[in-house]
């Protein structure tokens, strides 16, 4: 006879391969930001995009392939939809990186696991508890504290450009809807699929961008540059698989992982300093991501 398994532990187990993938993901996205600082000296951003979006494609054809995987799948529409808005939410993040302090940049972008929360809410009908929201609280609690954004924490800050903020703004509700959208094609659409289309979209839009601007890498930029494209195509393979089993709203807080990792990589590789404040923003960040991915709890079904 064989042995009935409770629904609330397979849920809670698919949950915890979910948040592997999640902070695999988080991990993969440091190194390959780490990755793109160090060749995008001289390497302008529309060509990082471009090549790394064509190794992304190429990887997740191949995967597709091996799998006898259909490549085009049945939600086409949302599918290409899903590649535009992750590429505009990236352009948007990337356009407030140079145009506000790097770290108000960040700070306006990690809002979006509130925008994720509140558009899972409405449109796939996923909602937190008490004790996750917490966590998530705790998260960009331990950013701000980390990153010491101007506008909170400079004596002489100067006035941000409200179209800049506008537009990081933008990124991150965009990069909310994104989330979203991949929670949604989870019912019919295989995760390298989404990743698949993901890239080959990226790469029709970055490519006429990339040629206007174009620079020849040598032999260790193009070395850098195609290991970023491995990066993001693990990354989003892992972020993908992730979102197909941890609701979104947990999921997305989950990147503030990507914050911590990226601090230490600036101590460890660049010689960055980090001031008390920042060490103390560290522990509450890692301590908030810990509870909220160790968190096996089941959560009740909204009434």
């Amino acid at each position: 006879m064989g042995v009935v398994e409770n629904p609330q532990d397979a849920e809670a187990a698919a949950t915890q391969r979910g948040v592997i993938h999640l902070v695999t993901a988080a991990i993969l996205f440091s190194g390959l930001s780490v990755l793109a600082k160090l060749v995008g000296a001289r390497v302008p951003l529309p060509e990082v995009i471009l090549v790394r979006s064509l190794v992304t494609v190429a990887f997740a054809r191949g995967t597709l392939a091996r799998g006898d995987i259909p490549v085009w799948g049945q939600r086409r529409t949302m599918l290409a939809l899903r590649g535009l808005f992750g590429f505009v939410a990236l352009t948007c993040y990337f356009y407030a990186l140079m145009h506000l302090p790097i770290a108000d940049a960040i700070v306006i972008h990690y809002i979006h696991p509130v925008f994720t929360l509140l558009l899972a809410t409405v449109w796939l009908g996923e909602a937190l508890d008490r004790r996750e929201t917490v966590f998530i609280v705790g998260c960009f609690v331990g950013v701000v504290l980390v990153t010491q954004p101007q506008a909170l924490f400079g004596a002489e800050a100067v006035p941000a450009d409200p179209f800049a903020l506008t537009i990081a703004v933008l990124g991150a509700l965009i990069s909310a809807g994104v989330y979203v959208m991949i929670r949604e094609l989870r019912s019919t659409e295989h995760p390298v699929r989404v990743v698949f289309y993901n890239a080959l979209v990226a790469s029709l839009l970055s490519a006429p961008w990339a040629a206007t601007t174009w620079v020849t890498p040598d032999a260790r930029e193009w070395t850098i540059l195609l290991a970023i494209g491995v990066c993001t195509f693990l990354h989003q393979q892992s972020m993908t698989r992730g979102l197909h089993m941890v609701r979104a709203g947990r999921a997305t807080a989950l990147g503030y992982v990507q914050v911590l990792l990226a601090m230490l990589a600036g101590i460890w590789l660049f010689q960055e300093q980090v001031d008390l404040v920042g060490w103390c923003g560290a522990a509450i960040l890692a301590v908030s991501a810990g509870l909220l991915a160790t968190d096996r709890k089941p959560i009740p079904p909204r009434a």
